[in-house]
Order: structure tokens, then C-alpha cells, then sequence
């Protein structure tokens, strides 16, 4: 029990009850749980976890402060390429055709988008996370099927025997 000797029960049951609901109240309840004797791979199965899982939750009682330990750190990512402003004033770009702004296409692709962008923002983005911000839009990209929904594949056969090709 090497990992919570330095702390209380009492200690635990007080941080339980000003945690939040989710994996940080698990963290706490996991420890709770080892200070009373139950193994770890009780816990484990409690949890629905592994047991390392339960010796990683368990280590942050050790070199973390208690107030700290149930929480992970911080993951901001990168700065937005986009302000908060330039951001709203594209979605409500995107909720237009994009002949409203001067384009030949009638929908959004990725490829105007990334290209719009450039142009109205001078933001440089890649093409896979084109996707997110029309998602994030509430649109989402659509290709064209290779064939037709409704289309019968026998007749799509026998047209394919009965049609010559020119050389």
C-alpha cells in the first residue's frame, strides 16, 4: 500500500466528496478502496479497468499533490488559426451557397473551403481538417456514388454485354 501511506482515509473521503462526477471521482474512489484492503484487481474489475490502470491512478497519490492527483493535466493544443470572430463569420459564411460569395460551385467541397479560407483569411489549413470545420458548421461533405442507388445491377450487366466500344 506503499502509494497512499502518507494519506488518510478521512483525507480521501474529503477529497471524494469535492471532486467531480467521472474519471477523477474514480481516481478517488479507487484509492478509497486500496487504503481499505481491496486488491488491485478487485478494483480493476470494479473500475471496468486494468489493473495498471489502477497502479497508474494510484501513483499520482504519490507524486502529485492530493488535491491534483484525481485530475490530469492540462491539454490546451495549439492557438486557433482563426479569432473567435473570423471563426463565427465563417460558419455563417458557410451556411450560404457558395455562389453568394462569388464561387462557381454550388456546394462546399474541402477544396473551396481551404481555398476560401486562404483567400478571406489568409489561414492555411489541411484538407483532412476541412472535414471538422464543416462539421463544426453543421454541414457535413458528401461525394457522389459510383453507381446509382436504385440502379439494377442485371440490366447494368446485360447493357455492358450489348453495348460495343469504339477502339
Amino acid at each position: 500500500m506503499g502509494r497512499l501511506d502518507d494519506i488518510t482515509l478521512d483525507e480521501l473521503h474529503e477529497l471524494k466528496e469535492q471532486t467531480e462526477e467521472g474519471k477523477p471521482r474514480e481516481r478517488v474512489l479507487a484509492a478509497i478502496g486500496r487504503k481499505q484492503g481491496a486488491q488491485l484487481d478487485t478494483l480493476a474489475e470494479r473500475h471496468d479497468v486494468v489493473e495498471k490502470t489502477i497502479r497508474n491512478w494510484l501513483d499520482r497519490f504519490l507524486f502529485e499533490p492530493i488535491e491534483q492527483a484525481p485530475y490530469d493535466a492540462p491539454r490546451p493544443g495549439g492557438p486557433s488559426k482563426l479569432e473567435s470572430e473570423e471563426r463565427d463569420q465563417l460558419f455563417e459564411q458557410l451556411q450560404e451557397p457558395p455562389t453568394e460569395l462569388g464561387y462557381d460551385q454550388q456546394a462546399w467541397s474541402p477544396d473551396l473551403l481551404l481555398h476560401h479560407v486562404k483567400e478571406e483569411y489568409d489561414v492555411e489549413y489541411s484538407k483532412a481538417y476541412t472535414y471538422t470545420l464543416l462539421s463544426e458548421a453543421g454541414l457535413s461533405w458528401r461525394t457522389a456514388r459510383p453507381r446509382h442507388h436504385e440502379a439494377d445491377p442485371e440490366e447494368e450487366a446485360e447493357f455492358k454485354e450489348t453495348v460495343e466500344k469504339n477502339d
